[in-house]
């Protein structure tokens, strides 16, 4: 059974809103509401980068058997996979082959090696960092599709969602190995077994950080259905 800290779902949460922000600003520069956004300018990968980060931690938090794990690696490509359906029939020229929940589950599964109490914390984060560098190596190498999920992309290739494993499942790595020294064995630090109850101020955010799959799976629709009743003619115009 895994247990939960205020601190972390407050995090995670503050990183999903951050998520669904960048949506919503994309949402109505995709149908034409707003200009000054720029997608290509302005990126998500602070909040991403965090997500990422956080689900690599909560991996040591959750202690599950590697056979749960795997389970539950499965269970969130399912939904990545609905994602992918998804946005191939909504918006076909840039939909979502390899997004962050692609990532997260097939992260979750890759990180089971590094989960066992007798891995040290600096393996996971040298590995992590290692795999970060190399993605530096990786800038402008075209692919193909089955490389694509390793941060080599087909020329032409673009995506609203894409965080390949290198190098993504570096930042998630980073993760686990934050979780190893902030939580040994489950249970907080020194440092934070200090901190107070949960402010009253952070239950919001809490509450998302608890939630975040249902959210990250809802949110977009419902900004889309949410632009569509405030601005029915600019987003019918471009679907249809």
């Amino acid at each position: 059974m895994g247990v939960r800290y205020y601190e972390v779902d407050a995090v995670r949460g503050t990183a999903l809103l951050l998520m669904v922000l960048y949506h919503i600003l994309f949402c109505l520069y995709f149908f034409g509401i707003i200009r000054w956004f720029d997608p290509q300018a302005v990126s998500g990968a602070a909040g991403a980068a965090v997500f990422i980060f956080i689900a690599g931690l909560s991996l040591i938090l959750a202690g599950r058997k590697p056979a749960r794990t795997v389970k539950r690696g499965v269970q969130l490509l399912f939904f990545a996979l609905i994602i992918t359906a998804v946005t191939g029939i909504i918006y076909p020229q840039g939909f979502v082959i390899f997004g962050i929940l692609h990532l997260i589950g097939c992260g979750t599964i890759l990180a089971i090696p590094f989960l066992s109490g007798k891995v040290q914390w600096f393996i996971p984060a040298v590995s992590g960092i290692g795999i970060i560098i190399l993605s530096c190596f990786l800038q402008g190498v075209s692919g193909n599709l089955l490389l694509l999920p390793f941060g080599m992309p087909y020329p032409g290739f673009t995506s609203i969602d894409y965080e390949p494993l290198i190098p993504w499942f570096g930042v998630m790595l980073l993760g686990v190995s934050a979780g190893k020294i902030l939580y040994p064995a489950g249970k907080r630090c020194t440092f934070l077994s200090r901190l107070p109850e949960m402010p009253t101020v952070l239950r919001p955010l809490c509450f998302a950080g608890r939630h975040t799959l249902l959210i990250y799976l809802l949110h977009v629709p419902v900004i889309i259905l949410g632009v569509f009743l405030l601005f029915p003619d600019a987003v019918l115009s471009v679907l249809f």
